[in-house]
């Protein structure tokens, strides 16, 4: 009997892991929010906007406005992480600050206007301006969250770094490379909540646990 209520113990737990395994990511997944930078200031700017400017939510849902009502700094003067910025009156900790990039497919071959668009940003740390993207991975947030790009060539329009009217080649590991026309680069922040699992997730964790012992 012993063996067995060690075995069965053992198997509780393991069912727990996978429990905590499956519940925690998807609520910390659901509690992550991108937001882009709309008014009153636009473009890929590290400035710290005003309180009353309005941030378009890209992830989780497309195309929702909100208003930026308070920011605290860490420091440095910039949009970066670990600030913390209101929204909605919610408070939010950035745990990444970038552009993000706009792109679009070219126009058809009989001139009518390009049918496909994405929103991307790049992954990982974000140096001054002036750099050159080729070989960077660029992470897909709308339409496809998730899917990643690597930059495969650049063309630039003469001023050394990526802004509107670049094309890129991108290639996501299948099929061909794809030609992409840079419309838009707008400032991009990740950030979750102070308390990004919900209570009723661990409350359903710490159930399950006082039910096993």
């Amino acid at each position: 009997m012993r063996f067995y209520h060690l075995g069965g113990c053992l198997s509780a737990c393991v069912l727990a892991v996978v429990l905590v395994a499956t519940l925690a990511p998807e609520a910390f997944a659901q509690d992550q929010f991108h937001f882009e930078l709309v008014l009153p200031q636009e473009g890929a700017t590290r400035d710290i906007p005003p309180d009353g400017s309005t941030w378009h939510e890209l992830y989780p849902t497309m195309c929702i406005m909100h208003s930026q009502t308070g920011y605290d700094d860490n420091g440095d003067g910039f949009v970066s992480e670990c600030d913390y910025i209101y929204i909605d009156g919610v408070r939010f900790h950035i745990t990444w600050a970038g552009p993000t990039y706009v792109l679009e497919t070219g126009p058809t071959e009989d001139g009518r206007p390009p049918v496909q668009e994405k929103f991307v940003e790049p992954t990982g740390f974000i140096g001054p301006d002036g750099r050159n993207p080729i070989c960077e991975i660029w992470h897909e947030v709308w339409p496809e969250y998730c899917l990643e790009w690597h930059v495969e060539d650049w063309e630039d329009n003469g001023d050394q770094q990526v802004t509107p009217c670049d094309w890129v080649l991108i290639w996501d590991g299948f099929g061909e490379p794809q030609q992409w026309h840079v419309v838009e680069v707008n400032q991009n922040i990740i950030a979750v909540p102070d308390s990004p699992v919900e209570e009723s997730t661990w409350g359903r964790i710490k159930g399950f646990f006082s039910d096993l012992f």
